[in-house]
């Protein structure tokens, strides 16, 4: 009887263990199972990030090219060109500096593009030296930095300072300052940027320190010795009057302006477009 519920004993006690083992496999396959899982998830991620990593780092590359050859354009036009000047639309997003400076035939042109993703900033920057004393002008030497990029995911962040001169994270454009450059400022603004670094601001062509155009009429008398703007500083007026009036025109004879602006005492008015001091109706 006795050995009987020794066999019973050692019968129930095999199956226990054997149930033990089956659950303890059962256990680490589940967690094999799970861990490949994650080893996978985290390589596709890593591939995704290197073929998003990739994508950014061409499009900079097709923006920095994009504002290279403006430069070029720009240089062969005027080897005298300086200044900032930034490319931003139909995809493209970069800006250029051309040093004013000319050593050995030399000019420096340094062309930095940027991208701004939910993820990361990316930025590139490449410096030419081109020899402006050739004709036509010529790549004299290329140099092509690092991209550097911060990533906004991985509990980093993306922070611009607008006004410090470098274009950063979803900045336009930063011209040094947080000014915005208008037109009237006796400045001909080329290459600005707006207060807050979000646009850039349209070039000038020409600034006489006003927003008005000068015209036959305003009672300044305009010479062909100074240069003129119109009111948006995006043409040149050419003046060059031999007066101008403040008055009304004489009814008796047309094209005669009273309160003459440039004439000598002897005169009273100027007529025929302020080409001509004039005798209003005096001369009739």
């Amino acid at each position: 009887m006795l050995i009987k519920i020794k066999e019973a004993f050692n019968l129930s006690y095999q199956r226990s263990s054997s149930g033990a083992v089956a659950l303890i496999l059962v256990i680490m396959i589940t967690a094999l199972t799970i861990v490949s899982a994650v080893v996978i998830s985290m390589v596709n991620t890593s591939n995704l990030m290197s073929a998003y990593y990739f994508s950014e780092d061409e499009k900079t590359s097709v923006d920095l090219d994009a504002c290279l050859e403006d430069a070029l354009f720009r240089l062969a036009s005027s080897t005298t060109a300086s200044g900032t000047y930034y490319l931003n639309g139909a995809g493209v997003n970069c800006y250029y500096q051309i040093a004013s400076s000319i050593s050995g035939g030399l000019k420096t042109v340094t062309s930095t593009a940027s991208s701004t993703s939910d993820i990361g900033y990316w930025e590139d920057t490449i410096v030419m030296q081109i020899n402006v004393s050739s004709s036509p002008i010529s790549v004299y030497s290329y140099k092509n930095f690092d991209m550097s990029y911060a990533s906004i995911v991985e509990g980093g962040s993306c922070t611009a300072t607008c006004g410090n001169g470098a274009v950063e994270c979803d900045e336009v454009c930063d011209d040094s300052n947080t000014t915005t450059e208008s037109c009237g400022n006796g400045s001909t603004d080329v290459g600005k940027c707006n207060a807050d670094c979000s646009a850039v601001v349209p070039d000038e062509v020409c600034d006489d320190g006003n927003t008005n155009t000068e015209a036959c009429g305003d009672g300044v008398k305009q010479t062909g010795g100074a240069i003129y703007c119109n009111s948006t500083c995006t043409a040149v007026v050419t003046r060059n009057e031999a007066c101008d009036y403040t008055g009304a025109e004489e009814p008796s004879d047309p094209g005669c302006y009273y309160g003459d602006v440039g004439c000598t005492i002897r005169y009273n008015g100027c007529r025929n477009s302020c080409t001509a001091c004039a005798m209003c109706a005096i001369e009739l």
